[in-house]
């Protein structure tokens, strides 16, 4: 036992030899590499009382420099330039308002000026012959067409012999113009109402105003056409459902 004993001690030893040979060249090998933060001796340590000083200098210089410039900011904010002065937004408004009577004015202006040309074109278009009254007319060139001189007591003339206008106001209620007044004169004639065309309007005439009233018109009864699908939604059976006639 002894001399398993003295066997096992001297392996032992072995072991521990060998472990304390790789533990210490770990370290040193560990010593040996750089490091983040690598021991410092205490002579070469830095003046942190210094250090502290600076920085308390630098605060008060910073703090100094923003205090003038934060009033400086305040001075100018206060000595600034309005962007409206109230005279210029009481010159802006006047203005606006020259503008809308002057728009205004000038929208009138073009309402008369269209106005009188509609009343040029529809006196002009008055003025022109018909083409019922002669299909090869031509008008002159320089001189204007003659007009019509109508009497009172003439049908065309739509006065009564003293003077009054007994014809009926036409389209909304305006006057008739003296080519209404021409038409229904040239649709009077003789000649007129014997042509093919004249008795066309007649007749077409004639079955407008004898024609059956929309509210006299019976119509036939259409009947129930959604029947079927009502009784197969209420599990009717077809046969019962009534026909639609």
């Amino acid at each position: 036992m002894e001399k398993a004993v003295k066997g096992f001690k001297a392996k032992a030893a072995v072991v521990e030899t060998e472990s304390k040979k790789v533990l210490n060249d770990a370290v040193e090998k560990g010593r040996s590499r750089e490091t983040s933060c690598p021991f410092r001796d205490a002579s070469l340590a830095p003046d942190q009382k210094a250090m502290l000083e600076g920085r308390k200098k630098q605060m008060k210089e910073l703090e100094l420099e923003y205090k003038d410039k934060l009033d400086a900011l305040k001075d100018k904010m206060e000595k600034r330039e309005p962007l409206f002065r109230l005279s210029e937004v009481s010159a802006a408004f006047a203005m606006q308002k020259d503008r809308a009577v002057q728009k205004k004015k000038e929208m009138t202006q073009d309402e008369s000026e269209r106005w009188a040309l509609m009343r040029s074109l529809e006196e002009s278009a008055q003025s022109r012959p018909l083409l019922i009254e002669d299909a090869h007319y031509h008008p002159p060139k320089k001189n204007p067409p003659a007009k019509v001189v109508l009497r009172p007591g003439d049908p065309a003339s739509g006065l009564s012999a003293d003077g009054r206008q007994v014809g009926q106001r036409i389209f909304g209620g305006r006057p008739e113009y003296e080519k209404d007044i021409k038409i229904r004169t040239a649709i009077e004639t003789k000649w007129f109402q014997n042509s093919d065309w004249g008795k066309t309007v007649q007749a077409i005439k004639e079955r407008a105003d004898n024609r059956q009233q929309l509210h006299e018109i019976a119509y036939p009864n259409k009947g129930d056409g959604h029947a079927l699908t009502r009784a197969r939604s209420q599990h009717t059976l077809p046969s019962q459902v009534r026909p639609v006639y």
